[in-house]
């Protein structure tokens, strides 16, 4: 399923399974954990932040 332009990442896709046996796309959306840093500790928030700006760098490194 396209839904941006990045090749990778979190995305959540929520669906049903219709009586046909089909399925239902019900929400789907781009899962942005660094909105809840400020409610982990220090250490949390300088590991996430590490680990988004090296795969941020390897992802235009290309």
């Amino acid at each position: 399923m396209d839904w941006n332009a990045l090749g990778h990442g979190i995305q959540r896709v929520d669906a049903c399974r219709a009586p046909d046996g089909g399925l239902l796309l019900v929400e789907l959306e781009d899962l942005n954990p660094y909105l809840s840093l400020d409610r982990v500790s220090e250490e949390v928030r300088e590991a996430f932040a590490g680990a988004l700006t090296g795969s941020l760098h390897r992802f235009l490194a290309g």
